[in-house]
């Protein structure tokens, strides 16, 4: 069963990422997008998070993403978490982190909840650990097998 995904951001960044994972994976789950501006309030965020989720298959489990963990779009969600508890929240999108949910066997219902969060841990903290420094993440390993005067790997 696809899990169902509500990508919240600041502008156009939801619009954009999405666009990224369906060039990767093609069309993987149902995903709605929540772009925020500067006029709304985080109510009004809350509502438009609110409404997205609603759009959704409540067949399956629902992720919502924001973008900034201490702003108004993960406030938003913090409202919304309230009314509708058995969607799962998580704040800082980033690509590989929707990579890595969008592909999750999350399953429905409430008796799976404790998996389904414990799936979700696991995958934000490999998404934590995969965010570095290029420095540091080349640092001994050489030659990468690039060929230097194309640019190709």
């Amino acid at each position: 069963m696809p899990n169902n995904l509500v990508l919240v951001t600041h502008a156009d960044f939801a619009k954009g990422i999405l666009t990224s994972l369906e060039l990767i994976l093609g069309n993987p789950c149902p995903t709605s997008v929540v772009s925020v501006t500067a006029t709304e309030t985080i109510p009004t965020v809350a509502g438009m998070i609110a409404d997205a989720i609603d759009s959704m298959d409540p067949a399956n489990p629902t992720v919502v993403l924001t973008d900034i963990p201490g702003g108004s779009t993960t406030q938003g969600a913090i409202l919304v978490s309230a009314e509708r508890p058995d969607a799962y929240y998580v704040a800082g999108l980033n690509l590989g982190l929707l990579l890595e949910v969008a592909l999750l066997p999350l399953e429905a219902g409430p008796a799976a909840r404790e998996s389904n969060l414990a799936l979700l841990r696991e995958t934000i903290e490999a998404s934590r650990s995969g965010i570095g420094l290029i420095d540091d993440l080349t640092a001994g390993a050489g030659d990468l097998g690039g060929d230097s005067e194309s640019g190709e790997l």
